[in-house]
């Protein structure tokens, strides 16, 4: 039975409803605070997920049956571009929570109530990190743990979404755990033992594409750990894992060979996408390879930097340290690759964030533990040491930085290695990478009932999604159209979205004669602008 402690569960509740009370988008007269606008993916999301539930609910087991799963799944209203767990969490969150989260009755799917499923995802991720720490490590590192996740503005962002991170982040530490608890022993693991962490492994390919990762990294440690012995516990973890994926999605059975080659061709050959990365723009595949370490780096905040400077200057890590610090390692290699695709910031490694965080929260807590500089044998210093311990550990949870998680643009927050927002963008780093920017107290300064040209437009559904899926902009008759570059014919409200790497450099700066009517920014830096360009001039609009 898995009992835990009560002030990790207490913690791990603290986490979920921070994240959850900034789900809203854009609802009308709504009590909740102001969280990110409707991002690019979280429409397919919801869509997808919703007809998920929907499918499930009408068949029950018997979509786990040849006729039903072709009836659900070889229809093109269903997608196969990700697996359907991550997005079957998201539908039924829709589900239980739309009732309860009022203001999007206009709209085609309620947003925030999907959006409460990546908190709870969060939360649970949270739960179960902290917890194996506790058991491992101790109290205070679980704690610790529990207080950097929480502290990790991409994570929190990201709980804020209807999008598949903070499930692929949950289902990797629940995959991740069973390795740590049983692969770094001297002994390998018993047939159980491995047909358990395949189990999860499979759960992990079912949520999103980032479980290839696992077996090729657990080959490489079973083999330094165990050499021939680890070919047992290897096959067991391959066979359950490859059973429950191919189990758990029924629409591989419509043509297993062409219909997962099509899956792993998707990951890899799709529309290109374009990175802004030390003020270059890059098409995804020729990103520079030092790009997923600079960005994991510059995002983290100041205690989860030192947190990894004092681990790296403690004792030499021990077997399951060295197994996160892999977790940690591999997909940044990966991504590192030449030709890999990579985007969007640290969204396709996001995974290495909890590693990262048990890595810091074990640094802080060796150095807790260290022995005192006063003389050993005083009866005091002892219980001064646990004193100062409690009070930094009760401190540091206590006082999780709400500034860095506590605002609506978190996954567009840069650490003190960037200087912050400010610092990021004189390196030349992205300054938002969705359009979360796009609240209800951007929409608010939108004048009614005005048509707004928009630049750039990532997808050919973005607007429409806008339109049918924010209460407020439907509330305000907002109607939102592509501007195609031509201000002598398409003159008035003009809309930029600063995700860099597809804004002109010639939009950039608002244009001699515009007048700027709303804006949004993180610490100075602009990341949406509504300006008026009926008396504006505007330079040759370069690329």
């Amino acid at each position: 039975m898995f009992r835990c402690s009560p002030i990790l569960a207490g913690l791990s509740f603290v986490a979920f409803m921070l994240a959850a009370s900034m789900v809203n988008h854009g609802l009308v007269n709504s009590k909740l605070p102001v969280g990110p606008g409707l991002t690019l993916d979280e429409s397919f999301n919801i869509d997808q997920g919703v007809y998920l539930v929907d499918a499930f609910a009408q068949h029950g087991p018997l979509l786990f049956t040849p006729g039903v799963a072709r009836e659900v799944f070889g229809t093109p209203r269903y997608l196969p571009d990700h697996p359907p767990l991550g997005r079957f969490v998201l539908g039924a969150s829709h589900g239980l929570n739309s009732t309860f989260i009022t203001g999007s009755e206009s709209t085609i799917y309620n947003v925030p109530a999907a959006r409460l499923g990546s908190s709870v995802a969060f939360g649970l991720t949270v739960l179960l990190l902290s917890e194996f720490s506790r058991r491992k490590y101790g109290l205070t590192t679980g704690l610790l743990v529990a207080a950097m996740l929480t502290g990790m503005p991409h994570l929190m962002g990201h709980a804020r979404l209807a999008a598949l991170e903070s499930c692929t982040n949950l289902a990797w530490v629940a995959a991740m755990i069973p390795l740590l608890a049983w692969w770094t022993r001297q002994a390998p693991p018993s047939t159980l033992q491995a047909a358990v962490s395949g189990m999860f492994w499979g759960l992990l390919l079912l949520t999103k594409v980032q479980g290839i990762f696992l077996p090729v990294l657990l080959f490489l440690w079973s083999v330094g750990q165990y050499r021939f012995k680890s070919i047992r516990p290897l096959a067991v973890f391959g066979l359950i894992g490859a059973v429950v994926f191919f189990a758990g999605w029924p629409w591989l059975w419509l043509d297993p060979v062409k219909n997962v080659m099509t899956y792993l061709g998707r990951t890899t050959e799709r529309q290109t996408l374009y990175c802004w990365y030390l003020g270059q723009r890059f098409a995804d595949k020729e990103v520079p390879w030092h790009f997923p370490f600079i960005t994991t780096l510059i995002s983290l905040p100041i205690w989860t930097l030192s947190g990894l400077i004092l681990r790296s200057v403690r004792a030499a890590l021990d077997s399951t340290e060295k197994l996160l610090l892999l977790f940690v390692l591999m997909p940044l290699t990966v991504f590192a690759v030449p030709g890999v695709p990579v985007y969007d910031g640290t969204r396709l490694f996001l995974i290495v964030m909890p590693p990262l965080a048990v890595l810091a929260a074990r640094g802080f807590s060796l150095w807790l533990d260290g022995r005192p500089r006063t003389n050993p044998t005083t009866p005091t210093s002892g219980h001064k040491r646990n004193l100062g311990r409690n009070v930094f550990v009760g401190i540091l949870v206590g006082c999780v930085p709400l500034y860095w998680t506590m605002q609506p643009l978190a996954i567009s927050q840069y650490g003190p290695l960037a200087g912050g927002n400010r610092g990021a963008d004189k390196l030349g780093m992205e300054a938002g990478y969705w359009s979360d920017a796009l609240n209800s107290q951007f929409w608010n300064q939108v004048p009614e009932n005005s048509v707004v040209y928009v630049a750039p437009v990532s997808h050919q559904f973005q607007l429409s999604d806008l339109e049918s899926l924010v209460p407020i902009v439907q509330q305000r008759g907002i109607k939102l159209v592509p501007w195609e570059y031509d201000p002598a014919r398409q003159h008035g409200l003009l809309l930029l979205i600063h995700r860099l790497a597809d804004l002109r450099s010639s939009l950039r700066a608002v244009p001699t004669g515009a007048k700027v009517i709303a804006e949004s920014s993180r610490d100075g830096v602009t990341m949406a602008r509504l300006i008026d360009t009926t008396d504006a001039v505007f330079p040759e609009l370069v690329q």
